[in-house]
């Protein structure tokens, strides 16, 4: 697919000395590839901040004492 980027001209720099201006689409598809399959997905959803909760201290419904 060909889309159109706007690079800041600092990464554009770079990006074309260190890989040459042939590599550009290359080099930001694999930085991007690495980005989006380094980030995880669990079961609790995509939020860093949510923890996996400890189940062993839940109760059961016998154990109250009614």
């Amino acid at each position: 697919m060909r889309t159109t980027i706007e690079l800041r001209d600092d990464l554009y720099t770079r990006i074309t000395r260190e890989y040459g201006k042939r590599k550009i689409s290359d080099t930001i598809n694999d930085i991007l590839t690495k980005y989006f399959s380094s980030r995880r997905k669990d079961m609790f959803g995509a939020d860093p901040w949510l923890k996996k909760a400890d189940l062993s201290d839940l109760r059961d419904e016998h154990d109250r004492d009614i």
